[in-house]
């Protein structure tokens, strides 16, 4: 399921971009600047509001990276790269998700702010589907935030204490 969700987010802006290219090659006008990012958010939504399950889906992760390794590759590297230390850190995967998502919005708001001190090229578009897909990605998280709050969200790996409760 995890390749599955990454290929999906991935290819859907890359064939949109495939066949931007193929138009502007045989003489059409250049839609590549956007195309790819409206099929990239389309399939960020399709999979977090799927009609195969009652319009109740994922929380979006793993398609935006690979929305974004088709759009944004070193941007959304080094989000990864916070993923993973976050997630080993805290053993929250939900902590990581979202400061994985955080990353990569700041990251792209910088690049297209600071161009020339910053290591990939940020289109305007990128930078906004960037912010969305973050600030979407923190609100599906909103269960998880709350049992993060209350002590009683799942980790991984060692056990873990279960909150106190008032006597």
């Amino acid at each position: 399921m995890v390749l599955l969700d990454l290929l999906k987010g991935f290819f859907g802006p890359f064939i949109a971009q495939c066949m931007c290219n193929a138009q502007v090659a045989a003489g059409g006008p250049d839609y590549s600047s956007w195309v790819p990012l409206v099929a990239g958010l389309l399939v960020i939504l399709g999979h977090s509001f799927t009609c195969f399950a009652g319009f109740r889906g994922g929380k979006g992760v793993l398609a935006a990276l690979g929305v974004f390794l088709a759009i944004s590759p070193i941007t959304v590297l080094i989000g990864f790269a916070a993923w993973a230390v976050l997630t080993f850190s805290t053993k929250y995967v939900s902590v990581g998700s979202i400061g994985g998502c955080a990353v990569l919005g700041l990251l792209s708001v910088f690049g297209y702010v600071c161009p020339e001190l910053y290591f990939e090229e940020i289109g305007l578009g990128q930078m906004i589907l960037a912010v969305v897909v973050a600030l979407f990605v923190i609100v599906k998280h909103k269960a998880n935030i709350k049992r993060l709050m209350n002590g009683t969200e799942n980790g991984f790996g060692s056990k873990r204490k279960t909150p106190k409760e008032s006597v």
